[in-house]
């Protein structure tokens, strides 16, 4: 007796699609990042998309370091970032 995993059973990787808060800013700003996402196809976003989705306890801040990185060989650009910075 027993759950099935091989037929599709339980699912032990779930991940939030949408932020538990009611915010309204908080959700205007998933907006414009989903969209970023699409239309960008840009890693920076996809991973500020994701921290969105956390909680505030689990939310990891960003350090310096990192958006350096991730702007390498884009000078010339803007990043906009709504996140805690390190």
């Amino acid at each position: 007796m027993g759950i099935d995993l091989v037929a599709g059973g339980k699912s032990k990787k779930t991940k939030r699609t949408a932020p538990k808060s009611d915010d309204i800013y908080l959700k205007l700003l998933v907006k414009l990042n989903r969209f970023l996402v699409r239309r960008t196809g840009s890693g920076f976003n996809a991973v500020i998309l994701k921290r969105h989705f956390m909680s505030k306890v689990n939310k990891p801040l960003l350090s310096l370091s990192r958006l350096i990185r991730f702007l390498k060989g884009k000078e010339g650009k803007i990043a906009g970032c709504w996140n805690c910075y390190r």
